[in-house]
């Protein structure tokens, strides 16, 4: 069985792992978490990002090589910054500017690197997801990775539900106003997952060496709506909350000028939310529980963590 980890023990291997997306929260963490075993199963950690904020900062800080790369820099800019790692993790590059059907090119660029193995981050039942204009990319990008994993001695599509931490978001709204205020239905049933639980998971992944490649497909430990995650927040944090759906516009007003988000990132959110109306993120799988090697965190356990980050 080819692993990640045998890929990286390889006397031959620079012991090197390239994080993309890492301005953005998602790729921030996993490549927080790989830089954890630096030193351990990787000596170099590379960060690559779109745009500069705290969180390239603070990666930097604690010894990961960071590269700025954009869609519009081309095949041959991103080949060249993969060349340097064994294993490319790709998350979809929301906050690039030109996030759309060209995005695929973060995956493409892995054959033309001739890296030996890639980790494509993608979303539950993204296949289905093509009606929704801000996640049609994903589409693409699994296509693309598909093309190439023939060529790819070790590969793994990683498809996620919701992040519970999206919430994070709207942490001023619900201290303030008691109220989880989003475009969605209320009763659609998915299973959010923490994203220290994702990073954790794929870390694992990569440095263990009896989990082997493949699809896997990480949710949380339950299926619930948001009516039922306000019950969750409201007794842990011994707050009264409740659920309001809104307009969507008006959601996106208030990333737009609270939270300072880019507009792909906000539709983003706004596309995921609509999927979760529509049904389709309604799956719920034990894969997640079986990379971590241990039961999930719960979204109880999510607030019960982070309850000073949602109280006034």
């Amino acid at each position: 069985m080819v692993t990640f980890s045998s890929l990286l023990e390889s006397p031959t291997a620079y012991k090197a792992v390239l994080v993309t997306g890492c301005d953005m929260y998602a790729g921030y963490q996993i490549a927080l978490d790989v830089l954890q075993h630096k030193g351990k199963h990787f000596k170099c950690v590379y960060a690559v990002y779109f745009k500069e904020n705290d969180m390239v900062h603070h990666l930097k800080k604690h010894g990961a090589d960071c590269i700025k790369l954009a869609v519009a820099d081309g095949a041959d800019a991103i080949a060249k910054a993969y060349s340097k790692a064994d294993v490319v993790v790709v998350l979809p590059p929301v906050s690039d500017d030109h996030w759309g059907k060209d995005s695929c090119v973060f995956v493409s660029a892995a054959e033309k690197a001739k890296i030996k193995g890639l980790v494509l981050c993608s979303k539950i039942n993204a296949d289905q997801l093509g009606n929704l204009p801000m996640l049609k990319p994903l589409i693409q990008m699994e296509q693309a990775y598909h093309d190439i994993k023939g060529k790819i001695k070790v590969a793994s599509l990683v498809r996620c539900s919701l992040h519970i931490d999206m919430l994070w978001l709207f942490r001023d709204q619900i201290a303030s106003d008691g109220k989880i205020c989003l475009p969605t239905n209320g009763r659609a049933k998915f299973a959010p997952l923490v994203e220290s639980d994702a990073s954790h998971a794929l870390c694992r992944m990569l440095t263990d060496p009896n989990i082997p490649a493949g699809t896997y497909q990480l949710t949380g430990p339950e299926q619930l709506d948001f009516e039922t995650v306000a019950q969750h927040a409201a007794s842990k944090l011994d707050e009264e909350i409740t659920f309001n759906e809104i307009e969507r516009k008006d959601m996106e007003q208030f990333l737009k000028d609270k939270v300072k988000l880019c507009d792909n990132h906000i539709g983003y959110i706004g596309d995921m939310l609509e999927a979760l109306s529509k049904g389709l993120l309604d799956k719920c799988t034990g894969d997640l529980e079986q990379l971590l090697g241990k039961q999930p965190m719960s979204v109880k356990k999510y607030f019960e963590k982070n309850a000073n980050d949602f109280k006034p």
